[in-house]
């Protein structure tokens, strides 16, 4: 081995044999998730959202997609938490995803009903989580580095002091920015030889493609698998007609791409009707050329065109692309914050 290559990570990290047993006075039972408690969990993700940030909720489509991924084995990876009418009170899951190319990642997500914060249930469910995203990562024999990943709304404070409180480190903050479709759009021609069309599902296969491409530089990101690729353009409010592709006339290639999703279910929360972006990217040897200028202003133009309010985004703010800068020209306004944390190995 390389003096400077880690050791495989079975080799670095400590796991428990068992997880916690898990007790608390206001849960009636803990067990893992199972079909018949996925309404109870949107239920409960709706009044977190509510709590936490209103403008967006986890859609029941989502969810089932999510936790039906071959990878996750629910009995082993999620558990979700009961009160003595049957309530979904709490839930988590530490999500292990299969793109393993320069780093190993465990995902946490969940989180506890807002009539019940402040009371241990966070903390039993959190030391819970970690415990088993120590076995997904100390199962691998990759050495690569091993993070335990878990984000926080900046408005729900107490999320991100308890990740840190169990040993999570503020590592990355991201902007949740939002467009005026209501103002006016300028128009972004793609440079010579670049052809930006709206996306054809015969293209979907090679956005994949490209995208693991354009975020091979970005922070915490791994290649997505066909099966999550193909659960992700195939959900019910993926927007092919508000997604654009750039294509390099040369080689007939997608070298640029701006995904849309419309989930109506947010309309209440956000006060307004939207689209949510929630890829951009432009192939590496494409960067520099207006490519992703071009696809924001068309996939503007025909979310205006079609009635819609704003379009919204998320943005990394020390992304190496300089995206940031991009959006804000592109009269893309911040309005939410939100902080990833990790544990790494």
């Amino acid at each position: 081995m390389n003096e400077h290559e880690p050791s495989p990570l079975f080799e670095r990290i400590t796991a428990p044999e068992t997880l916690p047993n898990l007790a608390h006075r206001d849960v009636h039972a803990w067990r893992p998730v199972g079909d018949d408690d996925l309404d109870r969990i949107v239920e409960l993700e709706a009044a977190m959202a509510a709590a936490d940030h209103p403008e967006y909720a986890v859609p029941r489509e989502e969810l089932a997609d999510d936790l039906g991924m071959s990878f996750v084995d629910r009995e082993r990876d999620s558990i979700v938490a009961l009160d003595a009418d049957g309530r979904a009170v709490a839930w988590g899951v530490a999500y292990h995803p299969p793109g393993r190319d320069t780093l190993v990642r465990t995902i946490l997500v969940g989180g506890v009903h807002p009539e019940l914060r402040r009371r241990g249930i966070g903390r039993l469910l959190l030391g819970w989580q970690r415990a088993r995203a120590a076995q997904q990562l100390a199962a691998s024999d990759l050495p690569l580095p091993g993070w335990i990943m878990g984000f926080s709304d900046d408005r729900a404070r107490w999320a991100g002091q308890l990740l840190e409180s169990e040993g999570f480190t503020a590592a990355r903050y991201f902007a949740g920015l939002r467009r005026d479709l209501g103002e006016p759009i300028d128009v972004a021609p793609a440079g010579d030889g670049i052809r930006v069309e709206v996306l054809r599902a015969s293209r979907t296969d090679e956005v994949r493609a490209a995208r693991n491409d354009a975020f091979r530089d970005h922070w915490g990101s791994q290649p997505r698998s066909e099966e999550e690729w193909g659960a992700f353009v195939s959900s019910a409010v993926f927007r092919a007609d508000l997604s654009f592709v750039a294509i390099d006339e040369a080689s007939d290639r997608v070298v640029g791409f701006v995904l849309g999703e419309v989930n109506e279910a947010d309309w209440h929360g956000q006060g307004f009707s939207s689209v949510h972006v929630p890829l951009v990217g432009v192939v590496r040897g494409h960067r520099g050329r207006g490519v992703a200028k071009a696809l924001l202003a068309a996939h503007l133009t025909a979310a205006a065109a079609a009635g819609l309010e704003y379009s919204t985004l998320e943005v990394d703010a020390a992304s190496p692309t300089g995206a940031f800068a991009l959006y804000e020209r592109m009269g893309f306004r911040a309005a939410t914050t939100e902080t990833s944390y990790t544990i790494v190995f």
